[in-house]
């Protein structure tokens, strides 16, 4: 009994290792690839090429990083994983459909949502700066 009880302790490393996803290189991504779930992300490993678990900063969220496909960034939540912004820019989720948009935090540097009045729609502004309620 206790032989096989060594031996099954001896695999588990190993079966752990078959039960986790292989990477290659600086890839990462949010766990289950939800954004804006969790708090944490899983970067590879290079050298065991495995999947290991990091933590974004306090209070911020895990977002798959729209400018570099295969890696995550972590950013405030409800900011869709838009990243950085400078200045009082803005900009809708979904232009002329809904009235939900994106609106820079200053002190953050960081996009918090927003939305227009009940009933009105968020348009673009001509420069991409900004937004509106119609």
């Amino acid at each position: 009994m206790v032989r096989i009880i060594a031996t099954l302790l001896a695999f588990a490393p190993i079966f752990a290792m078959a039960n986790q996803q292989g990477c290659t290189g600086n890839t990462s991504m949010c766990p289950n690839s939800q954004d804006g779930v969790s708090s944490t992300y899983l970067q590879c490993n290079s050298w065991t090429q495995q999947y290991v678990t990091m933590s974004c900063p306090s209070g911020q969220v895990c977002y798959a990083n729209p400018n570099s496909p295969g890696t995550v960034m972590c950013g405030l939540p409800n900011t869709g994983g838009q990243g950085k912004c400078t200045g009082n820019t803005a900009k809708c989720t979904a232009p002329g459909q809904t009235g939900a948009y994106l609106q820079c935090e200053n002190w953050s540097g960081q996009y918090v949502s927003a939305s227009c009045p009940a009933g009105l729609k968020c348009y673009n502004n001509d420069s991409n700066t900004g937004v509106y309620c119609n």
